[in-house]
């Protein structure tokens, strides 16, 4: 013994300094974090004699780990009699005969604490956290039930025992609790709310969601007025995806409360950002059905109902007598709401519906330029406007008008990333042109832009030029270029035409991938998947090299998700940009696709 002090001493004054005064408490707890709990036992026999309660936690745990019960069990009923540990040691004396499989005698000490334990709530929350340390949730729930009955302060508990019968897998005695602490104490709504979504998987235990379902329409019928019931079934619905069950509850708590419509608005929002298309819609005309006077969401819904029409219809197979129907909706619209700086997105998208979808960039060119003259916008709103009316140009192969709007915008906004974007349309000029010295010269200075898209497409269009200019001969990149400007001009079989002379005059050159993905892209806008999903391939498989390999993979990917309904194909695609081309600045969104698709729980 005297030789194992010795070495220990002599041990610590080399770990601590060879002046430094070792305790035993400080070698003890040295081999207690070690996990050498024979060797820090040896120390703790002796302090616990003279100091108990400095060194009791780590003491007691060097005795159950060595498994000396009957030493640890001395101590404990020693402690009881003190009234100060004496509740937390009839629950670790009960733990202590649980791992001895003594449960009867277990269930005595946990009942013993309960009873005696002070119906305070600090006094009732430490036991209870002490039981559910050791998983002992019945015990738990008969804690706070007796805080409920005998506390003095009238705290019921329930959301405690709510989380308490979850966390035992009583699901319906854990719903049940919630529902009854929400008519108790509605302001834990968002609080229940959260617990639930944690709690239950909707989508992995279809048989929890009908569970929580049944039990909230129960507490409807027997609580028919109550709100809360109505908006946790609300949240359900919306959980569930069951947007026309939420729409229902929402506007039955809009019309009893005689509320303006921002529940509806809200979730109005929500289902077109899942597209729900004909839910959105509906929300937003019962907000249009109340009355310009009695919302402040008439307008938002008159916009939102054109904002839901336009991204259905961008998503599916639309004819133009449709885009004609939807246009004239929006002129309609715009004819009645007042036209501010709010109003630029409905007049954006009015501009592409007619300027692009229906391919009349002279009228679309004639209404951004009524409006520039009729109103008077910030001067920001102005300069978007003047992009707009610089893109409609470029339709109509007025580039170097195109080109005068760009540098108004960019000089007028320097250091502004409106200011970047539009000296990036006009470097595109430049490109369009055939002058690509002119446009390296102004995408070299907007590689550094806060604009992490306008430096992305800067870089893009730079490596472009610098790898499609080899020896010089500049006449391929000027092919390309051209078919560029064709396919914004939506000339498309002379694009197909002109990107088809590249290989066939340049076999082998570097631009053939480029021409292989404007096809895709073309075909893609079309909704024309197989074909698309064939010059996607043909890049994959022939042309892993170039630069739009982990662009075709990525277009692959969406392809499968958004429109071929091949989820588990989308990922792979996703995943081989994450291992093959982990430097692409695809990666983030490639992951962020990728683990959403899994399943992954995004922040």
């Amino acid at each position: 013994m005297k030789k194992l002090v010795l070495y220990c001493t002599l041990l610590f004054g080399s770990i601590f300094g060879l002046n430094a005064q070792v305790t035993d408490k400080e070698i003890a707890d040295y081999h207690f974090n070690q996990g050498r709990y024979a060797e820090a036992k040896l120390y703790y026999d002796r302090l616990y004699e003279t100091t108990p309660e400095q060194v009791y936690p780590n003491y007691f745990k060097c005795l159950v780990a060595l498994k000396e019960f009957e030493t640890a069990e001395q101590i404990l009923k020693k402690r009881i009699k003190n009234k100060s540990t004496e509740i937390s040691s009839l629950v670790q004396l009960g733990n202590l005969y649980i791992m001895q499989d003594r449960k009867e005698e277990a269930a005595k000490q946990f009942e013993t604490a309960i009873d005696k334990v002070d119906p305070s709530r600090a006094f009732i929350q430490r036991l209870a956290n002490e039981l559910s340390q050791i998983q002992q949730y019945p015990y738990v729930i008969m804690a706070y039930e007796k805080g409920k009955k005998k506390g003095k302060d009238g705290y019921a508990y329930n959301f405690e025992i709510a989380n308490t019968k979850g966390q035992m897998g009583d699901m319906n005695g854990m719903i049940d609790a919630f529902l009854v602490l929400l008519l108790e104490e509605p302001h834990y709504l968002s609080t229940v709310e959260t617990s639930l979504a944690r709690l239950i998987k909707f989508e992995d235990h279809p048989d929890q969601s009908e569970m929580l379902r049944v039990a909230i329409l129960k507490k409807l019928q027997t609580n028919p007025d109550n709100i809360t019931m109505a908006e946790i079934m609300t949240w359900f619905c919306i959980q569930t995806k069951n947007y026309p069950c939420a729409l229902q509850q929402c506007s039955a708590i809009d019309k009893r409360l005689k509320e303006d419509g921002q529940r509806l608005i809200e979730l109005a929002n929500l289902c077109l950002e899942d597209n729900a298309f004909k839910s959105a819609a509906d929300c937003y005309d019962y907000i249009i059905s109340k009355g310009q006077n009695n919302s402040p969401y008439f307008y938002s819904a008159k916009m939102g109902i054109l904002q839901t029409r336009l991204k259905e219809y961008n998503s599916t197979n639309t004819t133009q007598a449709q885009w004609r129907g939807l246009g004239t909706q929006y002129q309609s619209t715009l004819s009645q709401i007042p036209i501010t700086d709010e109003t630029l997105p409905i007049i954006e998208n009015f501009i592409q519906i007619i300027g692009y979808r229906l391919q009349m960039a002279d009228s679309a060119q004639r209404t951004v330029s009524n409006y520039l003259d009729k109103y008077n916008f910030s001067p920001k709103v102005r300069a978007k406007l003047k992009i707009v009316l610089g893109d409609l140009n470029i339709i109509q192969n007025q580039i170097w008008e195109a080109s005068l709007l760009y540098s108004q915008v960019e000089l007028e906004f320097k250091e502004d990333v409106l200011g970047n974007e539009a000296k990036f349309k006009n470097a595109k000029v430049s490109f369009y042109a055939g002058d690509f010295a002119w446009a390296q010269s102004q995408l070299d200075a907007l590689k550094g832009s806060t604009s992490k898209l306008v430096s992305n497409d800067a870089i893009d269009l730079s490596v472009l030029i610098l790898e499609s200019i080899p020896d010089s001969i500049e006449t391929p990149l000027e092919i390309y270029a051209r078919a560029e400007l064709q396919a914004k001009q939506y000339q498309y079989i002379t694009t197909f035409n002109t990107l088809d002379s590249i290989a066939k005059e340049f076999p082998g050159h570097p631009l053939i991938d480029e021409a292989l993905y404007l096809k895709a892209t073309i075909a893609y806008d079309q909704m024309d998947w197989s074909g698309c999903e064939k010059y996607l391939k043909e890049i994959i498989d022939f042309h892993f090299t170039e630069l739009k390999y982990d662009d075709a993979m990525m277009m692959m990917g969406q392809l499968n998700e958004y429109h071929l309904n091949n989820t588990e194909e989308a990922m792979k695609w996703y995943e081989k940009i994450l291992t093959e081309q982990p430097g692409s600045l695809l990666v983030t969104e490639a992951r962020k696709s990728y683990r959403r698709l899994r399943g992954d729980q995004m922040q």
